[in-house]
């Protein structure tokens, strides 16, 4: 989805990387997140925000007149606050995949929902914010987006929606790492697995390059090394190196 950019509120109208269902049922799998559900991962993404310096606040989706499904996330560069919606209203996709998650598996991975949407406040905070271009553009990209103009007119074109949902979606597979070691390899090929598997339907969300050789074992001595620094810091090194052609 395409930046909303509206005076000086930026709002990514992200949704997180579960927009529909991957093959399989569980035995016991999972209803649909409550509101305490969703409130509580979002809770445990804005700990990881607080420790990057990023204040976060959180809205009921339909109360405030956002449509946007499950969550959704994007800076307010006025407060310099990341501000989350989140939306418990079923939808029919996303209902389907819900039932493909067992039900102990849903607490880690709305978690994981969470700080994909959080990396979102991330991200722009270094372009909108920092102005570090040079570390948050693709570097085929030449020196005329590394401005504020430039980079707004990257986003609203659309060319750099895939590369910052990587960003989201590697982030997610490090924080499983860390919360899930024992399964996170089996949650993140889910994930990678279905954005693979949808990327007929949603080219611009296809990141499965990026993620299956994160989830290569030949990665893991990397990742242990890179374990010590901030998650978002390891995925905006991790986007570049792995980037598609990279």
């Amino acid at each position: 989805m395409k930046a909303c950019i509206a005076a000086v509120l930026l709002f990514v109208c992200g949704v997180s990387f579960a927009q529909a269902p991957p093959a399989g049922r569980p035995r016991n799998p999972a209803p649909y997140p409550t509101e305490i559900q969703l409130r509580t991962a979002v809770q445990n993404a804005a700990q990881l925000l607080q420790a990057e310096g990023l204040r976060l606040q959180m809205f009921d989706s339909l109360k405030a007149g956002k449509l946007q499904p499950l969550l959704a996330a994007g800076l307010n560069l006025e407060t310099g606050a990341c501000l989350v919606y989140y939306n418990t209203k079923p939808e029919d996709g996303l209902t389907q995949y819900f039932e493909t998650i067992a039900a102990d598996d849903l607490p880690v991975l709305l978690n994981a929902m969470a700080v994909h949407e959080a990396t979102h406040c991330v991200e722009q905070r270094e372009a909108y914010v920092r102005k570090r271009f040079d570390k948050i553009l693709p570097p085929e990209f030449g020196s005329d987006s590394g401005t504020i103009n430039g980079y707004v007119r990257a986003v609203k074109s659309g060319a750099l929606e895939t590369w910052g949902e990587a960003l989201a979606d590697i982030a997610s597979l490090l924080y499983l790492k860390q919360a899930a070691p024992d399964r996170w390899t089996e949650l993140a090929k889910g994930i990678a697995g279905m954005r693979h598997g949808l990327a007929r339907k949603w080219p611009e969300h296809d990141t499965s390059t990026w993620l299956y050789k994160i989830i290569d074992p030949n990665a893991d001595a990397e990742l242990n090394a890179m374990a010590d620094q901030s998650l978002f810091e390891t995925a905006f090194q991790l986007r570049r190196k792995y980037r598609p052609g990279g």
